[in-house]
C-alpha cells in the first residue's frame, strides 16, 4: 500500500469514522432523557382560601392572588410573571411536576424576606392545573397562603380567517 493511499485510509477515519462513532455515543446516551412538562402560557390564578391580611406581606401576597400569571419555559427553567396591581416577575425551576420560585419581596415585605411559590402541576387535567402556597421566606407570623391556577387556552390566530 502505498504511503499516499494510507494518508487517505487516516484522513478518512479521523475525518468520518471519529465523528460518527461520537454522534453514535451521544445518541445512546440520550435515549433515557426525556423533556420536562410543558407548563408555558397564561394561567388564572386564584386564592385556594381565604385568609385575613393581618401582616404587611400577607397583603403582597394577596395582590398576586386573583391575577394572571404568564409562564416563559425554557427546559426546567421558568420566568413567571404575576399580571396584578403590580408586575411583578420571577425567575424559577420546574423539577418534575413541582414548581419553585423566589419572587422578590413585595411591597410592604422586608427586604431580605423574598415570596417563595411551591407548586404541584397536574399534567393530567384538562385544562392543566397547579396547585401550591405563596409564603414569606423567615416570617413565622405569616401564614403561606394556598392557590391554584388553571391553564387558560391560547388566544385563536386569525390564519383562518
Amino acid at each position: 500500500m502505498s504511503s499516499t493511499n494510507r494518508r487517505f485510509i487516516i484522513a478518512y477515519i479521523v475525518l468520518v469514522g471519529l465523528p460518527l462513532a461520537g454522534l453514535a455515543s451521544v445518541l445512546r446516551s440520550g435515549r433515557s432523557l426525556k423533556a420536562p412538562i410543558s407548563i408555558d402560557g397564561v394561567w388564572k390564578v386564584e386564592a385556594g382560601a381565604d385568609t385575613p391580611a393581618a401582616q404587611p406581606c400577607d397583603q403582597a401576597i394577596s395582590s398576586l392572588l386573583h391575577s394572571s400569571l404568564t409562564v416563559s419555559q425554557s427546559g426546567r427553567s421558568v420566568e413567571l410573571t404575576f399580571n396584578g396591581t403590580a408586575k411583578i416577575t420571577a425567575n424559577g425551576s420546574l423539577d418534575g411536576k413541582t414548581l419553585k420560585a423566589s419572587l422578590a419581596p413585595a411591597g410592604g415585605c422586608p427586604s431580605d424576606q423574598p415570596v417563595r411559590l411551591v407548586a404541584s402541576v397536574d399534567p393530567q387535567s384538562e385544562p392543566k392545573s397547579l396547585s401550591g402556597s405563596l409564603s414569606v421566606a423567615d416570617c413565622a407570623a405569616c401564614v403561606p397562603v394556598q392557590f391554584h391556577a388553571v391553564k387558560q387556552p391560547k388566544p385563536q390566530s386569525g390564519a383562518g380567517r
